[in-house]
């Protein structure tokens, strides 16, 4: 347990003088950049794939044929294709069924990640020196009907990292537990944020992030929950981080999905903006025809993190979860302010 905790240091220290490259997926509705840009990314390996995913199928009208085939073509042509998926408390449904049969008739190697753990990360690893990362699995909702937030990032040593997260849980060794390096961090620095059960690092990092804002945070999130009978909640905490921000004179947009279809998600992001209005937050809805389904927080143009954790509690502290904390990052952070200032004017207030 403790190895993996020093290596996940180190990956830190060897990234601060900013030595990556990284390209955004911003996708949305008109311009699914996931379903474009992944299907080539994944036809160039040569040697292996791993996919970690909370949820994939395949559809009679095709959505998610270019990434199946694209896994398919590469087991067939030798490359090592690894696939780990969510198991939940109930049968796959037949769209799963079928994509899952695919891969296998294939020759990729798939897990069913253990039924009382939730893999709720979604990331990619290519011949062991890019990860994608972010908050798209392969439905076609989340392909075709949502803002999603993903990044391609080109770095052995991080893949490294993430390789060796992946087949941790491959293993079903899920008792490891990963730490953040020691602050203060440096900048730029790029820090992997992989979460086993109880690791927390998704919220020790968000966290800190909030508390050092001096200008302004955009925050885009699919669900925000505030459980007011549990004070020290970690999404409670983010709430106070949000408000205390808000107080000190930081300007706080906060962007979140509407929950339109399901009433829990509609209720509980809706007390949520009522609670951080009181405290002069600004807080608006996606519209009814486009989930917000990314999970990102970019603050005083500078620095962003982007995850697959939601802001409750079984994100921030049970589940499976998997991100990135950038600092120092100008022109990344500005490039993702732009298309969420677009997101913004196109969106409704809350009242």
């Amino acid at each position: 347990m403790r190895v993996f905790a020093t290596v996940f240091s180190l990956i830190f220290q060897f990234l601060w003088a900013w030595s990556f490259t990284v390209l955004p997926l911003w996708s949305t509705p008109e311009n699914p950049a996931y379903l474009s840009y992944v299907p080539g990314l994944l036809s160039s390996a040569k040697e292996e794939i791993l996919l970690a995913l909370s949820d994939l199928r395949s559809y009679a009208d095709g959505t998610t044929d270019p990434l199946l085939s694209a896994l398919c073509r590469a087991a067939e042509q030798g490359v090592a294709v690894y696939v780990l998926v969510e198991k939940r408390d109930r049968p796959f449904y037949p769209e799963q069924e079928e994509a899952l049969a695919r891969l296998r008739a294939a020759g990729v190697k798939i897990r069913e990640d253990p039924q009382e753990i939730t893999l709720h990360a979604k990331f990619i690893v290519v011949d062991a020196h890019i990860t994608i990362v972010g908050s798209t699995h392969w439905t076609k909702t989340a392909l075709t009907s949502s803002v999603q937030m993903d990044l391609v990032l080109e770095d052995s040593e991080l893949t490294s990292l993430f390789r060796r997260f992946f087949f941790l849980l491959w293993e079903g060794k899920l008792r490891t537990k990963t730490e953040l390096p020691s602050q203060p961090w440096p900048s730029p620095a790029l820090i992997p944020l992989l979460d086993f059960p109880e690791s927390k690092t998704n919220f020790t990092a968000i966290y800190n992030l909030i508390g050092q804002a001096q200008h302004n945070i955009f925050l885009l999130l699919y669900e925000l929950v505030l459980y007011p009978a549990y004070s020290d909640s970690p999404s409670n905490l983010l709430l106070q981080a949000l408000a205390a921000a808000a107080k000190r004179g930081v300007r706080v947009q906060v962007l979140l999905e509407g929950g339109e279809n399901d009433p829990n998600l509609a209720e509980a992001n809706r007390l949520s903006a009522a609670w951080l209005k009181t405290f002069g937050v600004e807080v608006r809805f996606e519209s009814t025809s486009t989930i917000m389904h990314a999970k990102c927080l970019v603050a005083d143009g500078s620095s962003l993190a982007v995850s697959s954790a939601n802001w409750n509690y079984s994100s921030l502290v049970k589940n499976v979860e998997a991100g990135v904390l950038i600092l120092g990052a100008p022109e990344l952070a500005r490039f993702l302010e732009i298309y969420f200032s677009q997101l913004w004017e196109k969106c409704t207030p809350s009242r």
